[in-house]
């Protein structure tokens, strides 16, 4: 009881992993039993919705990615607001592909950009992202 409070070193708490892990069924337990983790950042500044893009490139079931993402945001309204080193969520999201992508993910990180992009429009209005793409 309570562990799911308990963080590792690096303020890693157990939604973060199971967010990591593309676990769909832990993230919905975790979250029950500790909604506010899902505003918890790491030392990394990683929210438990960054972990969930981080290695969607790497996921045997992108799809469980999906779920995970739009399950967070409707969670919390505040999620999509997320940040992590100053990049919006939308940003994040879409430059991840920086750490690679096969094709049977790439349909998945799509999605993923496209439940962000909803839950948050004005996130294109940043600048960055259009000075990435020209980059």
């Amino acid at each position: 009881p309570g562990s799911e409070r308990l963080g590792d070193a690096d303020g890693v708490l157990p939604l973060h992993r199971a967010c990591r892990y593309n676990i769909f069924a832990t993230v919905e337990y975790l979250y029950k039993l500790y909604p506010d983790a899902i505003n918890h950042a790491a030392t990394d500044g990683k929210y438990p919705i960054h972990e969930v893009i981080h290695l969607l490139s790497e996921r045997s079931n992108p799809e469980n990615a999906i779920d995970i993402v739009r399950f967070l945001l409707d969670c919390d309204p505040d999620v999509k607001l997320q940040k992590f080193e100053e990049e919006s969520l939308l940003h994040f999201a879409c430059f991840a592909c920086r750490w690679g992508y096969e094709d049977e993910n790439l349909d998945a990180s799509l999605e993923v950009i496209k439940v962000i992009y909803d839950a948050n429009p004005e996130a294109i209005e940043d600048n960055r992202i259009a000075a990435d793409i020209q980059d």
